[in-house]
């Protein structure tokens, strides 16, 4: 019976966290959407000086893409602006290409690296060459749009506390089912969370792929940490942690390459679990920080979604073994509990549907594959949380950082 009563409670918050988070998502986002992005839009004209910035691209094994971007780098709507290209030590020829455009093009720069440091002590290296007031990380695989940088640009004139403001990122590559459900999951649940936190005043993380940071802030706090998985979620709570504010900003779209297979797929999201579990070692001080206690609630919610994960297993895996052993009928997995939840997630996707159509009209394509990815990719995540415990919390942070290429979808 009391065994009974522990399942009792863990299937009860397996259902009611998720449904109070997604409601929270969906009024967050909506009144992000209706305050800032619907009503008071900013007005790129009211700007007549375009400071110059520095866009910073690392590499690693990129010889499918990085051709694309050069040429897409090359022709932006903004004056000012210079790129430095960073080889972290690439095998294929990823520097070869790049080289092609260094001569025609005197804001390209090329940095190659003997050595691979990884994605942060790439950026690092190039941070020492920055001169200019404003620096845009990018990734090799991302499509920024013509505009995208001054869309960027922008909110630091109307808010001097700001320290980075992260873009917009939507999937290009929508060929298969699993890109397909990676389309509905930036647009339902990243980008509604990142309009949320915004909303509310601190972000978990930019965007790894696109976020245009104050040089000063970012040498303040020491650029990249190499000691963690996600340099871009550390270096979001060292920002945030010194008083310093991040904006997600929805008009600055960035088109990017999104896993194919589902061996890639499972890299990138188990890259991610370690990193939030990184976070909880790295970043437990801030309870000793009363000026942030904001970002207690952040840090707290993240300790709730990695409890679920584990909730989530326990449950999922009772319920089966009751299934096959006395045909026992698994109600947590099946019953109404997980009606209602798919019901509230279709309807949070269908609101960030509507909010991202703006950006891109073939979102709505999406529609379809929206009722299947709670269902399927929710379970991936929680034992993705619960196989990386060990070497999250326990393992050596060394060389965290050091990264290996994904296979890209050269088609699109």
């Amino acid at each position: 019976m009391f065994l009974y009563s522990i399942y009792q409670y863990l299937s009860y918050f397996v259902f009611v966290y998720p449904l109070i988070m997604s409601i929270v998502w969906i009024v967050g986002g909506i009144y992000f959407w209706s305050n800032f992005e619907n009503k008071a839009p900013l007005n790129l004209n009211e700007i007549k000086d375009w400071p110059p910035v520095t866009i910073l691209v690392p590499c690693h094994n990129e010889e499918a893409v990085i051709r694309k971007t050069c040429e897409r780098l090359r022709y932006l709507n903004y004056l000012d602006y210079q790129v430095i290209f960073i080889d972290d030590a690439s095998s294929d020829a990823t520097s070869n290409i790049i080289s092609e455009f260094i001569g025609d093009i005197a804001y390209f720069h090329l940095l190659s690296l003997k050595k691979n440091l990884g994605k942060a002590g790439a950026l690092n290296k190039a941070l020492s060459y920055v001169n200019t007031p404003f620096v845009l990380v990018l990734d090799a695989d991302t499509i920024l749009l013509n505009l995208s940088l001054k869309w960027l640009v922008a909110p630091f004139y109307f808010n001097t506390k700001l320290a980075a403001v992260t873009g917009n990122p939507l999937p290009l590559n929508r060929s298969n089912l699993l890109s397909k459900f990676q389309t509905a999951e930036f647009m339902s649940i990243i980008g509604l969370i990142k309009r949320c936190q915004s909303f509310w005043g601190k972000i978990f993380t930019v965007s790894g792929c696109i976020t245009l940071y104050s040089t000063s802030a970012l040498k303040n706090v020491g650029g990249f940490s190499s000691y963690t998985a996600t340099e871009d979620i550390d270096v979001s709570w060292k920002l945030q942690r010194l008083s310093y504010e991040i904006w997600f900003q929805p008009e600055a779209i960035a088109y990017i390459q999104v896993p194919t297979k589902f061996k890639e797929y499972i890299k990138q999201r188990k890259r991610w679990a370690l990193g939030g579990w990184h976070l909880l070692r790295t970043h437990k001080s801030v309870f000793t920080e009363k000026e942030n206690k904001k970002l207690w609630t952040i840090y707290l919610e993240t300790v709730a979604a990695y409890l679920w994960a584990f909730c989530f297993v326990i449950v999922f895996s009772i319920d089966i073994i009751l299934f096959v052993i006395r045909n026992h009928n698994p109600v947590n997995l099946f019953g109404w509990t997980a009606s209602i939840l798919c019901f509230i997630c279709v309807l949070q996707m269908l609101i960030a549907i509507f909010i991202n159509l703006r950006y891109d009209k073939s979102l709505i394509k999406s529609i379809f594959w929206i009722p299947w990815y709670p269902l399927i990719f929710f379970s991936v995540g929680a034992f993705l949380v619960v196989s990386t415990f060990i070497k999250g919390l326990f393992g050596s942070l060394e060389n965290s950082g050091k990264w290996n290429s994904p296979e890209r979808d050269v088609n699109k």
